[in-house]
């Protein structure tokens, strides 16, 4: 049986589309917000569509309707970039981020730009401004992604940490300051952060517009990360009974983390539960994560194993597919 070392495999947790993580509070002038949206989604004219979009940012400093705005300023990425126009395209997605640095698409949009015009870390400067002039967890969050789009990890935990001490509740960058330290092979700080976010999640109200299932699948995927990490560390410090309960649990919340069930079948094969090994490793390898090249050759040696041959494995690969919802 292998797999008794750590392997250490960073999963991507995209939660930037969860509206109001970053401190919204309802608005008493949500009438007015919807009246002025509406004229500005109905403006035919790029220019005057564009200066709507930014009188609305710079008016409201947040709104329930921010996921809107973005969604209509989004539409002018796309052009400047088939055009080349790369100085307008970070010009633009500047003037969107004075008003909201947390919008990850802006963001991306300027990296690029500043990218194409040799000149990246001027991301960084824009944003260390914005915090200079503003400090606040929304301008150093912009600051943190910046570098990370760098690949500085070590700036991008500096500032992630800053952003977390302006808001304990930052559920973002707790969630990437855990699988940045997890990639950085840093088990005791991923799981300082998985910890917060964990806390951080349970605190956290639905926003408006969506329903009570889409916002529970959202909190559980981060859920399911973070008890992974936690199993993780358990597993490595050969702490069975934790990782187990920490690696079901991250299954329970989310039944796609590839990893936990790769993890459960190295558990469940040592604890002599094989049969459950078997199933988990198969899920591993249905859901074609990371881990699903190592989990097939696990599933295969120990199946041959248990049963004298491979014949059996399709049926249970049908049956994972089935239970990972496939």
């Amino acid at each position: 049986m292998r797999g008794t070392a750590s392997k250490i495999l960073v999963l991507a947790v995209f939660i930037s589309f969860i509206p109001g993580l970053l401190g919204f509070q309802d608005s008493d002038t949500y009438n007015q917000e919807y009246d002025f949206y509406e004229k500005a989604e109905a403006e035919k004219n790029s220019s005057k569509q564009q200066a709507l979009l930014l009188e609305f940012v710079k008016t409201y400093k947040k709104s329930a309707l921010d996921p809107n705005i973005a969604y209509l300023y989004a539409q002018f990425y796309p052009g400047l970039r088939q055009r080349g126009q790369w100085q307008q395209l970070a010009t633009t997605a500047e003037n969107f981020l004075r008003y909201r640095p947390e919008d990850t698409t802006s963001i991306q949009a300027a990296t690029q730009a500043y990218q194409q015009l040799g000149n990246p870390r001027k991301l960084v400067d824009f944003g260390s401004k914005l915090y200079a002039d503003s400090p606040n967890a929304a301008t150093a969050y912009f600051v943190a992604k910046a570098y990370q789009a760098l690949n500085d990890q070590a700036n991008f935990r500096k500032w992630g940490q800053r952003a977390a001490q302006h808001d304990p509740n930052n559920l973002p960058i707790l969630v990437e300051l855990s699988s940045s330290y997890w990639g950085g092979n840093d088990l005791t700080k991923a799981v300082e952060y998985a910890k917060k976010a964990l806390a951080a999640a349970d605190k956290l109200q639905k926003p408006e517009g969506q329903t009570d299932q889409q916002w529970t699948a959202q909190l559980n995927q981060v859920r399911g990360y973070c008890h992974r990490a936690l199993g993780e560390q358990a597993y490595v410090s050969n702490q069975m009974s934790t990782a187990r309960k920490e690696f079901e649990a991250a299954a329970q919340h989310d039944i796609t983390n590839d990893f936990a069930h790769y993890r459960l079948g190295f558990i469940y094969w040592g604890a002599g539960r094989t049969d459950q090994a078997n199933l988990s490793f198969a899920k591993a390898v249905v859901l074609n994560g990371p881990s699903a090249k190592d989990a097939r050759d696990q599933l295969n040696q120990l199946y041959r194993a248990t049963h004298g041959n491979t014949s059996g494995i399709p049926n249970l690969i049908q049956r994972a597919r089935e239970e990972v919802g496939m």
